[in-house]
């Protein structure tokens, strides 16, 4: 799951800009601060470009590239029991991060490759610009992911 390079669905496609990203494209150029939207899109719509335009093809990310030493873990016991990865990030070095997966992937729309996305698309960084503590295993979990028992 984190080995390869992940490629857009729509890489290869045409594609054109959805008011959504056109309104999230603006917000983020004046205001900073995170998004998921990517490069291409905020480039265009920073050079002028309008919902109905057409953008260029998605490019394969280079944050996967940086995903190190990725273990799968069962977490938890009973009810709480969770599958979990494990990783660390170039970007970070000497932190450990976990995942935790939902329970019923299918059944809730989640998908693994959900974990890649958001990885390419940043969230990783996102989440570190709050610097959130370690658990006492010293594994630092995704603000995304399950949350896992309380």
């Amino acid at each position: 799951m984190l080995r390869g390079r992940w490629v857009p669905p729509d890489a290869e496609g045409l594609r054109v800009l959805r008011v959504s990203a056109y309104d999230e494209a603006r917000r983020f150029n004046q205001k900073g601060g995170w998004t998921g939207v990517d490069p291409a899109t905020l480039q265009a719509v920073h050079r002028g470009a309008r919902p109905g335009d057409p953008l260029p093809p998605r490019q394969p990310g280079y944050y996967l590239d940086l995903v190190t030493d990725a273990e799968v873990i069962i977490t938890g016991s009973g009810e709480d029991q969770r599958v979990a990865v494990l990783f660390s990030h170039r970007h970070f070095p000497g932190v450990r991060f976990g995942h935790r997966f939902p329970l019923g992937l299918d059944e809730d729309g989640g998908d693994p490759v959900y974990l890649r996305e958001e990885i390419e698309t940043g969230a990783l960084h996102h989440m570190m610009q709050a610097q959130p503590a370690a658990d006492g295993n010293g594994i630092t979990w995704t603000t995304w992911g399950d949350p896992g028992p309380d």
